[in-house]
């Protein structure tokens, strides 16, 4: 039974992610193809998120307090509920991306930042390989994920020193760079909460704990 119940629980979780990844994705091609359609369906992807990380957290539980699990067992239970939280914050790091680029909506384009685009695809890789290796329990597959959250890091500090630098010229840019400043903010957490997937992978499909690189109030000045 309880092993029929975690099955049931990481489907629903994969079902979750599945979701999460579409919003990111939608909110990333929304953002450089200035396509508000493609902004607006990620703003209504949230309350099924949302619906889903209650549904999965109750589950979580109520299987704890039915089934009293222990060891190996209780280890995968706390886990998908700690990975649960990240997809759904995830989830609100795609709808801070699709706010931003609607904001962005007819402003001046800035092109002098190279390193954003960098960061948008490292980052959705970064999504893409955590989410693969929970779902397989791939264990050896994390390490290149939380080493690569190290470049996504330098790509934002790059980013956010070449923003601040248009922003103190006092151009027309200002505004679009502001906006920009946030887009680049939610990638480094998108990264950041996909190492949690990848590390929280770890503990969960071999028990081994890996610490923690960076926290949400990390800054790149």
């Amino acid at each position: 039974m309880l092993n029929s119940k975690i099955k049931e629980l990481k489907q629903l979780l994969l079902t979750e992610a599945g979701w999460v990844e579409k919003m990111i994705s939608l909110a990333l091609d929304g953002l450089y193809s200035h396509n508000n359609d493609l902004l607006n369906i990620v703003i209504g992807y949230e309350d099924k998120v949302n619906q889903m990380d209650l549904e999965i957290e109750n589950k979580c539980i109520s299987a704890i307090a039915l089934y009293q699990p222990e060891a190996k067992d209780l280890r995968k239970i706390v886990m998908i509920l700690k990975i649960n939280n990240d997809l759904e914050r995830l989830g609100d790091r795609a709808v801070n991306i699709a706010e931003s680029a609607m904001h962005l909506m007819g402003k001046p384009v800035v092109s002098q930042v190279s390193e954003l685009a960098q960061m948008r695809d490292s980052a959705f890789a970064m999504l893409k390989a955590s989410l693969d290796a929970f779902a397989t329990e791939n264990a050896e597959a994390c390490s290149a994920i939380c080493e690569a959250d190290n470049r996504v890091d330098e790509l934002n500090r790059a980013v956010y020193h070449r923003l601040v630098d248009l922003i103190k010229q006092d151009t027309p840019l200002t505004e679009s760079c502001l906006h920009l400043l946030r887009v680049a903010r939610n990638l480094e957490r998108i990264a950041d909460l996909s190492t949690n997937v990848a590390e929280n992978t770890v503990y969960l499909a071999v028990g081994k704990v890996i610490k923690h690189q960076q926290g949400e109030e990390d800054n790149p000045e």
